[in-house]
């Protein structure tokens, strides 16, 4: 990794002033970019979303876990890169292949000492572990944070009720702003849709500490639809919330066929979502699932999110494909391994030097 750093006398990094400054573009760390850090920089992203977990393994305020120094450690290899972080802070948990034990399992990221799931104590706790992550990172973060992640499917909530995931949503934002009374918080939805909308509405209840509004697309991938339907997504948010929206990931999958019919869901494993099971999209934007069409769809893309006034930011997902499945394990799984702009031996695609074209031309 290169050491170079954009600093000012104060040694801080520095943004680089473009056509758009006051646009954050950023890139969803996935998948190990290892020394890729200046490579994304000299891309023009200046930003890069990070994960962060819960930090203690005994007790609260206790015995700070190994998985948490290592969070720590690649946000700080990242700030001292010249990115700018914006850390996702602990979710519900999530379904995740298990390499060792080869299996696909809910693994919960608040532990029993954090308190019962939904009780007073709980959130207490859920805002003074946010309080003490915001303030450990100090100024490894940026003032940008998105609080969990997609906690409108189950993927991510489990079987949480929305009452639990919603209300540990407004916690973790707490705990945030009272660290840092400037940071800008919001969640990110895992697509525009209704149920989806009920659980943001929940959220984003009077009393909130939340700055911002976030979405995550996928259209011609996951969703119906292509790129351009992103500005009704947009407005719709914007104009319901009446807050700046960011495009918390977004990105188009270069590789995987399709195929017309569903599977019926009950044959599906527990965890395992019906790409997965059947190796395949079920849609795609004309030119289906190619380099050259995933090199347009993210020009236009930034294009979109350069000229909309209501989009504060995006993150792009990502920048290096996967070598397997975080779903199921399989390392030819359109679900997870074609969304990079390199590919798993961090080779650029077709849509590497269009990006940079592109973020050359409209920031």
């Amino acid at each position: 990794m290169a050491s170079g750093s954009n600093c000012d006398g104060t040694g801080k990094p520095q943004l680089k002033k473009e056509k758009s400054m006051e646009k954050i573009l950023g890139i969803v760390y996935a998948y190990d970019v290892k020394d890729g850090y200046q490579e994304i920089l000299d891309l023009g992203f200046s930003w890069v979303r990070m994960e962060i977990c819960f930090p203690w393994e005994d007790k609260m305020f206790g015995t700070l876990s190994p998985k948490y120094l290592k969070c720590k450690e690649e946000i700080r290899r990242a700030h001292e890169a010249g990115m700018q972080i914006m850390p996702s802070t602990p979710g519900m948990g999530g379904y995740y292949y298990d390499e060792v034990k080869k299996e696909t399992y809910y693994q919960d990221a608040w532990p029993a000492f954090a308190g019962e799931k939904g009780s007073d104590i709980y959130y207490k706790n859920v805002a003074a572990a946010c309080e003490f992550i915001c303030s450990d990172l100090g100024e490894l973060a940026g003032n940008l944070w998105q609080c969990m992640n997609e906690i409108d499917i189950p993927t991510f909530s489990g079987s949480y009720p929305p009452e639990v995931t919603t209300g540990t949503a407004r916690a973790s934002a707490e705990g945030i702003v009272r660290a840092n009374p400037e940071a800008k918080c919001g969640i990110n939805l895992s697509r525009y849709h209704e149920d989806g909308l009920k659980i943001a509405d929940m959220v984003y209840a009077p009393g909130h500490k939340f700055g911002y509004i976030g979405d995550d697309q996928y259209f011609g991938s996951w969703q119906g639809k292509t790129v351009e339907s992103w500005n009704d997504v947009i407005e719709a948010l914007y104009e319901r919330y009446q807050l700046p929206v960011v495009a918390n990931e977004w990105g188009y999958s270069s590789g995987g066929r399709v195929m017309e019919e569903r599977p019926d869901p009950s044959v599906l494993p527990e965890g395992i979502p019906d790409v997965c099971y059947e190796k395949s999209w079920f849609h795609q934007v004309e030119g289906g699932h190619t380099q050259e069409v995933q090199a347009e769809y993210l020009r236009r893309g930034l294009q979109i999110f350069a000229e909309n006034p209501h989009v504060l930011g995006s993150f792009l997902f990502c920048f290096k494909d996967a070598a397997h499945c975080y779903h199921c394990g399989a390392s030819d799984c359109p679900s997870e391994c074609y969304w990079g702009i390199t590919d798993v031996e961090g080779k650029p695609k077709k849509a590497y030097e269009v990006v940079r074209k592109a973020i050359k031309d409209y920031y």
